[in-house]
């Protein structure tokens, strides 16, 4: 029998607080891992301190220079419309285009350029068609004799906004001019304008230029085409 002083020691409390303390920890844990999940909803770390934000999006398309520009900013013009024919001044080239584009030349123009006005283009801004005359340019005069892919390439390093050139394509339009057909890429890696440098028959010292970057293809094309040099009448 057992008396006050020699009675076992009652171990049932310190038992009843240890377990109460676990149940008060493992549901305060349960409540914090509830309450991240709903703050943090829809995000969960990966390794590498990547952040997963749920399935990717579909993929923007992607808009390159060579795309078709929009309706609202590329000229067209249906079969029917009439074309007129353009003759410069200074020098004897012509070239037919659609009645609805409308162009404007530059009085006095050593280059006897041709600008694009359609829907308010500025034509100074939108060169269609002009000569250049190597002589006239200390860089462009040693290359007049040369290739003309080494004076297209001299062409294009005169602009900062410009990095390189596609391969040069070589063709003969219906009227028997060579010419030399190239996209030039500008330092965003686009190549919004399409060039063609034309040989001017016994002239090498002139080469004519024509660029397109508004034109519909078909109507840029049809116009390249029509291009011809005559020799001026004495």
């Amino acid at each position: 029998m057992f008396t006050e002083e020699n009675k076992p020691p009652n171990i049932q409390s310190p038992v009843l607080l240890l377990a109460f303390a676990i149940s008060i920890f493992l549901a305060s844990l349960l409540y914090l891992s509830y309450h991240l999940a709903n703050t943090n909803k829809g995000t969960i770390a990966i390794p590498a301190g990547n952040t997963y934000l749920g399935p990717t999006a579909k993929k923007q398309t992607e808009t390159v220079s060579t795309k078709t520009p929009s309706s609202d900013t590329l000229f067209t013009a249906s079969f029917d419309t009439p074309w007129n024919t353009w003759t410069a001044t200074k020098f004897p080239f012509s070239f037919s285009y659609p009645k609805t584009l409308t162009l404007s030349g530059f009085p006095n123009d050593p280059m006897d350029a041709v600008g694009i006005t359609w829907n308010g283009k500025k034509p100074q801004e939108n060169i269609l068609i002009s000569v250049i005359d190597l002589s006239k340019n200390k860089t462009f005069e040693t290359l007049i004799n040369k290739p003309r892919e080494e004076f297209i390439t001299a062409w294009w390093k005169q602009y900062s906004g410009l990095k390189g050139a596609t391969p040069i394509i070589e063709f003969t339009n219906k009227n028997g001019l060579k010419g030399y057909k190239t996209r030039f890429i500008n330092t965003e890696e686009k190549t919004p304008n399409l060039d063609i440098f034309f040989d001017v028959p016994n002239q090498k010292n002139l080469i004519l230029r024509i660029a397109n970057g508004i034109l519909d293809p078909s109507i840029f094309d049809a116009i390249v085409d029509s291009v011809d040099w005559k020799k001026q009448t004495q």
